[in-house]
C-alpha cells in the first residue's frame, strides 16, 4: 500500500521559507531601529588654556632733553612772530615747552670797555689806569611793554624784569667778526630789541628775587704788570620757561603790520653768572 506523505526535500524547503522571511524580518527592525536612533551630541571639546600672560619689558627712560640753546628760543619766536602777524594762534609747539630748562650765553663787551655806555644792557667798565674792571649786567624793567598788558583783572603781573637776546638773526654766542664795511650812502638806525627774556612777578608776592634797578655787577682789580682780565665776556642765563597769567609760554607785540613783532619768553632764572669768552666763570648769583 503506498504512503500519501511528501517527500523529505520538500518538506525542508517549507521549512527553510519561513526562516528567511523571519531573518529579513529581524533584519529590516534592526535597521529601522538604527535609523530611528537620536545620534549622540558629540562631546564638547575642551576649551584651550588661556595663553601665558608675557609682562612687557620695563621701559627704559628715553634721553631726557636738553636745555633749549638760543637757536631754539629764536625759532620758537619768530613761529609766534609769524602767528601774531597772521592773526592765528599760538603753535602747540610753544605750549609744550612750559618747564623745559634753557640755557644762554650772551656776548658783551665786544667792542671794549665802554666810558658812556647809555642804555646798554651789559658792558664792561674800566678806570684809566687799567687796574680795575667792573662787568655790569642791568636786567630791564618791562611792566610798561604792549605785550604784558591786557591781562585779566588782577592778574596782571606787579613787575617785569628781564634781559634781551641782542641780535636775534644770530644764533652764534660768541661776538661777531669785525668786516670793514664802507660808510652807506644813507646810514639806518640800530636794529631795535626784539626778543626777550622776561621774570614775572605776582602781586603781593616775595620781593627778594627783585633787583628793582640793581645791576649784576662784578669788579676785579689787577697789577700794573697783569695781562687784560679778557678781550670780551658773556652774560650766562640759566632757567626754565614759565607762562604769562594767560597760560602762554611767549607774547608778542608790534606797533603796526610795518614792524617786527617784539616777543618775550616767560621765564625765571636759576643762576646768572659773568664768564671769559674762553669760558671762564668769574662771578655767578644762584636763585
Amino acid at each position: 500500500m503506498t504512503e500519501n506523505r511528501p517527500p523529505t526535500s520538500d518538506r525542508k524547503l517549507s521549512l527553510v521559507a519561513p526562516v528567511v522571511i523571519g531573518a529579513i524580518v529581524i533584519v529590516l527592525l534592526a535597521a529601522l531601529l538604527f535609523l530611528n536612533r537620536e545620534p549622540k551630541a558629540p562631546a564638547p571639546e575642551p576649551a584651550p588654556p588661556p595663553p601665558p600672560v608675557v609682562k612687557p619689558p620695563p621701559e627704559k627712560p628715553g634721553p631726557q632733553a636738553g636745555p633749549l640753546t638760543r637757536q631754539d628760543l629764536i625759532e620758537g619766536a619768530t613761529l609766534e612772530a609769524a602767528a601774531y602777524s597772521a592773526g592765528s594762534g599760538s603753535p602747540k609747539a610753544l605750549a609744550e615747552i612750559k618747564g623745559r630748562p634753557f640755557a644762554l650765553r650772551i656776548p658783551f663787551g665786544c667792542e671794549g670797555p665802554q666810558v658812556s655806555p647809555g642804555p646798554a644792557q651789559a658792558f664792561v667798565e674800566q678806570d684809566p689806569a687799567g687796574k680795575v674792571t667792573k662787568l655790569v649786567a642791568r636786567p630791564g624793567n618791562w611792566s610798561a611793554l604792549p605785550m604784558l598788558q591786557n591781562f585779566p583783572s588782577g592778574a596782571k603781573p606787579e613787575a617785569v624784569e628781564g634781559f634781551w637776546l641782542a641780535r636775534p638773526w644770530s644764533t652764534s654766542e660768541a661776538c661777531p667778526p669785525r668786516r670793514d664795511v664802507g660808510a652807506p650812502a644813507t646810514p639806518t638806525p640800530t636794529a631795535t630789541q626784539t626778543l626777550g627774556l622776561a621774570r614775572l612777578f605776582e602781586p603781593g608776592g616775595s620781593r627778594l628775587l627783585r633787583r628793582d634797578g640793581r645791576p649784576y655787577e662784578f669788579v676785579r682789580k689787577t697789577a700794573v704788570d697783569q695781562p687784560p682780565l679778557a678781550v670780551s665776556y658773556r652774560l650766562v642765563l640759566e632757567g626754565r620757561i614759565a607762562t604769562f597769567p594767560d597760560g602762554r609760554t611767549i607774547r608778542c607785540a608790534a606797533e603796526s603790520p610795518d614792524h617786527r613783532p617784539i616777543c618775550l619768553y616767560a621765564v625765571t632764572f636759576d643762576r646768572i653768572a659773568f664768564e671769559t669768552a674762553d669760558g671762564q666763570s668769574l662771578a655767578e648769583w644762584r636763585e
